[in-house]
């Protein structure tokens, strides 16, 4: 990967790459053909935050009183840790984040500098450029609901509604070979059901359908994965991390694959809140909108009552 190349692609987006090197941050900036180092702190500073945050988060959703407060407290502390030292580098346009370590788990829409702006997570930036330099997928929308989870069919058929054509599998229907055979060469697919990610093996992370789980190793037999996936359900952003920064779980799985962009979640989230951003994602999309900038504009109008849920949701990939 050259820089020129890199800077071409990212246009008016700024890409910041965090390293842990030997328990310190570091921050590598691009912006326009320019690269900047910073050191942004020491690293089990951030992680004892992220552990508080996620704790918080999980808090909040299962609808304790004093984890919205906590929560916010904590993304305030984190946004002061991670972003303070590179303020003046970030401009307020898109962001392409390239995460460390722990900080692939990181709802970073959660962290106030980035609240309702447009920004996508990377594996890394060779990652990112490949995605973001693939040839468009042409094909049309799919709309798996399980379930499994409480509101997953209600949310892909209120999506449907507002997009004559797309095909639905919901309820019964949503079950592995048939979700897998319409999935294959669709432009936007769409999984709502519970979700479930291994620590123990990432590579057997599951959304359940009808009649079974949906593993990474299923989506493998994709011959044309969707160019947009999401998956609307709890935890389905989250990846192993190997030594070397090496991810394994479904979302390193689908860039590996050939898709471009997947939405996902990096924490518990609320059917319902889930249902309502959806919807507004959908519109956003609709719009003009690409799917990082539609995401952070489907979350900025979120009832504030529901951010625990919807900014847990992150844009993967080329955004």
């Amino acid at each position: 990967m050259s820089l020129p190349a890199l800077a071409a692609t990212l246009g008016e987006r700024v890409l910041v790459e965090m390293l842990d090197i030997d328990g310190r941050l570091h921050a590598l900036v691009v912006r326009g053909r320019r690269v900047t180092h910073r050191i942004v702190g020491e690293i089990d500073a951030v992680r004892a935050e992220l552990e508080s945050l996620r704790f918080a988060l999980h808090n909040q959703v299962l609808g304790h009183a004093a984890g919205g407060e906590r929560l916010e407290r904590r993304a305030e502390v984190l946004d002061r840790l991670l972003l303070g030292p590179l303020a003046d580098l970030l401009g307020d346009g898109p962001l392409v984040l390239v995460p460390t370590g722990a900080l692939h788990a990181l709802p970073w829409g959660m962290l106030p500098r980035l609240r309702g702006r447009s920004l996508t997570v990377a594996p890394s930036a060779t990652i990112w450029l490949r995605c973001a330099t693939s040839s468009t997928v042409d094909g049309k929308l799919v709309l798996v609901g399980a379930h499994s989870a409480e509101q997953a069919a209600d949310e892909v058929r209120e999506i449907a509604a507002d997009r004559p054509g797309a095909t639905v599998l919901a309820g019964e229907q949503a079950r592995v070979d048939r979700a897998l055979t319409a999935l294959d060469g669709a432009a936007i697919g769409h999984i709502a059901s519970h979700g479930e990610f291994r620590v123990d093996n990432p590579l057997f992370s599951f959304l359940m359908l009808a009649d079974g789980p949906l593993t990474v190793y299923d989506l493998t037999a994709l011959r044309c994965p969707p160019g947009l996936l999401v998956l609307s359900g709890c935890d389905t952003g989250l990846a192993a991390v190997h030594p070397g920064d090496e991810l394994m779980g479904l979302v390193a799985a689908l860039l590996n694959m050939g898709t471009a962009t997947v939405i996902a979640s990096t924490g518990p989230v609320d059917d319902g809140a889930t249902r309502h951003l959806m919807r507004s994602f959908y519109g956003h999309l609709a719009t003009g909108l690409g799917p990082a900038a539609a995401l952070a504009a489907a979350q900025a109008s979120a009832d504030p009552r529901d951010r625990a849920s919807t900014d847990s949701f992150v844009c993967f990939g080329a955004g």
